[in-house]
């Protein structure tokens, strides 16, 4: 096929389409076409029915080409075929409604209330009262307290060794045992009895401030015999003893017990300090859970402000539906748009409860208290004061104050204390004892005769002649006394376990003191950190502010717009988007900024200061009684 023949079969078959064209019903080109026929909200009509009627076969000739397209020609002409209406039954047409002209079943109003909440038990509170019921209910800081009372009642039992201790001994005893030797006295069956009555008591302590030890011993016995050899057949013996050990090396300037005193007391310290940093944390988590509570309170709110500037605009939408100006789809998304700010609401009311319930969770120490079922009001909103600070005071603030650093040096010292008694236990065993005793006797003589004839207890002394407290005059007359003086020496030759405690401690000085060093650096990098978030803070307040005011002229603008027909209603919706989103950021900055404030006081160990809050020492208690 050539070039000419191409082109007498392009302009048949551009005939042939406009001869198509002119075939179609007029309809299609209609108007409102079939979308706006399906649009219309009013009641369908009956429709005429059509009578099938057989069209004349319309029929087209082709033009009579040259020779040279004959060919061409005859193929399009075996191949044209007879356009015609196909006759169709007459069917009646059906109009359903359109889901996209029909509204929306809203959802139902989001109501206020919450679970396990009463709406009529509000109970308004601020910063500082938050934090006096925490002090005072918190379980937490309730089971540090009971520690810091643990730590009392061990340094005083601790004490309890050098308290003065008293016994006494009261015993019975009868004797019958044979006798062998003419001597002992015995009577005709060869046997001899004997029976005893002791009644002892004794009182020791240990002295704290040498390491010594006293005891005093008063002992009595009383002795009836049937022994005809002996004099005083009833006695009475009084002994009193004073006995005395004083260590001059080891354990003269600590010991075992005066170690876990001094450890005891530096353990109280180191309860103090934990409790005082567990009240910290308590106050800077109420601080946090407080301005959560505003922020989730103000966030909820802002929400509801949402939804109704997204009903007003649905409701306007309505009035431009209706005056013909707006397309109804426009009632669709803005409708899809209220039910997502009623989700916004939800969500928000959702956080409430998290927040208020978090915050209930620090002031409570009663599962079954009312105050469970109250609903939270703070009275006090979130400020913009930036305080007056430097990197050098804040870190030495935090360096003195901060209980981590304090706790670590009182462990330093409890070290310390271990190493004054483990290098003292490297020292010989050196003792000096003494003990000093009188001794007493009395009793009733004898009434056997001897073989001169005369009692054998008449030759006994007056002055042993008696009842007890003759024998008490004797003892205390101090002429029958004992006493003793002498040193006592003991060392290990290679005394390895006191070198192996002196080596750990040593260890774990250096370890204490590298934990130090650390937690320092910790504390500086705490303060940076705490400042940094407090300027941060600020200025992400600052910008959200501005971007605030920007969102909410940019929506005024968009509205105004939207009623001069110069916008659409996404781009009305969109902007009311970004307001919640701006006002939202906003409430969240300024209340980040007063938890960074909240922060900054704990990392410098100002929250007590800060808050009026003031934690008496129990060692200082304890000294006062």
């Amino acid at each position: 096929m050539n070039f000419c023949q191409v082109r007498q079969l392009s302009k048949f078959t551009t005939l042939l389409a406009v001869v198509a064209l002119l075939g179609m019903p007029l309809s299609a080109f209609a108007q409102e076409g079939i979308i706006a026929a399906q649009q219309r909200t009013k009641a369908p009509q009956k429709t005429r029915p059509r009578t099938t009627k057989k069209d004349p076969v319309k029929t087209v000739e082709i033009p009579k080409a040259d020779e040279s397209t004959k060919d061409a020609a005859t193929e399009i002409k075996e191949t044209t075929t007879t356009i015609q209406e196909t006759p169709t039954a007459t069917t009646p047409v059906s109009q359903e409604p359109n889901p996209i002209t029909q509204p929306l079943a809203l959802s139902p109003e989001i109501s206020r209330q919450r679970v396990g909440v009463d709406e009529n038990n509000k109970q308004v509170l601020g910063l500082q009262d938050v934090i006096t019921m925490a002090l005072q209910n918190n379980l937490d800081i309730e089971a540090f307290r009971q520690g810091v009372q643990i730590s009392q009642y061990s340094l005083f039992a601790s004490r309890g060794v050098y308290d003065l201790t008293s016994g006494a001994g009261i015993n019975y005893r009868s004797q019958t045992f044979p006798v062998t030797s003419i001597f002992q006295g015995g009577n005709s069956n060869a046997s001899l009895s004997q029976r005893t009555f002791t009644y002892n008591f004794n009182t020791s302590r240990q002295v704290e401030r040498t390491g010594g030890f006293f005891e005093v011993d008063f002992n009595n016995g009383r002795t009836t015999t049937s022994s005809t050899a002996s004099t005083l057949p009833t006695q009475y013996n009084p002994n009193l003893t004073f006995q005395f050990t004083q260590p001059l090396m080891r354990n003269f300037k600590i010991d075992a017990n005066r170690r876990n005193i001094q450890i005891a007391k530096k353990q109280l310290d180191l309860s103090d300090s934990q409790f005082r940093q567990r009240v910290i944390e308590i106050i800077n988590s109420v601080q946090r859970a407080y301005w959560d509570l505003v922020f989730a309170i103000r966030n909820e709110q802002i929400a509801r402000e949402t939804v109704e500037l997204t009903r007003t605009q649905l409701s306007n939408n309505q009035k431009q539906v209706e005056a013909g100006t707006l397309a109804p789809i426009e009632l669709r998304s803005t409708e899809a748009a209220l039910e997502s700010r009623k989700g916004d609401v939800i969500v928000a009311l959702q956080s409430i409860t998290t927040a208020e319930n978090t915050l209930k969770g620090l002031l409570m120490k009663d599962p079954n208290d009312k105050f469970w079922n109250a609903e939270l009001t703070p009275s006090d909103e979130p400020t913009l004061n930036p305080p007056q600070f430097n990197l050098e005071e804040s870190t030495a603030q935090a360096l003195k104050n901060r209980p981590e650093i304090e706790q670590l040096r009182i462990q330093a010292q409890q070290k310390e204390i271990d190493l004054k008694y483990f290098q003292n236990q490297m020292k010989p065993q050196v003792d000096l004892f003494g003990n000093y005793g009188n001794t007493g006797v009395a009793g009733t003589p004898s009434t056997v005769l001897g073989n001169n004839g005369t009692p054998i207890g008449a030759n006994v002394p007056d002055r042993f002649t008696g009842g007890y407290f003759r024998s008490l005059g004797n003892l205390f007359s101090q002429d029958f006394k004992t006493y003793q003086v002498g040193v006592t020496i003991s060392f290990p030759w290679k005394n390895t376990t006191a070198k192996g405690n002196l080596g750990r401690l040593m260890a774990e000085t250096r370890q204490l003191d590298a934990r130090q060093r650390q937690q320092v650096e910790t504390v500086q990098i705490d303060v940076r950190n705490a400042l940094q978030a407090v300027v941060t803070a600020k200025q992400r307040f600052e910008a959200q502010r501005a971007s605030k005011i920007a969102a909410d002229a940019q929506y005024k603008g968009e509205v105004e717009k939207f009623r001069a027909g110069l916008s659409t209603n996404f781009f009305v919706l969109q902007r009311q988007t970004d307001l919640s989103v701006a006002k939202g950021n906003e409430i969240r900055a300024l209340t980040d900024y007063n938890k960074a404030l909240a922060d900054l006081q704990r990392v410098t160990g100002m929250t007590l200061v800060t808050n009026n809050v003031q934690v008496t020492s129990a060692i200082s208690q304890i000294n006062s009684k």
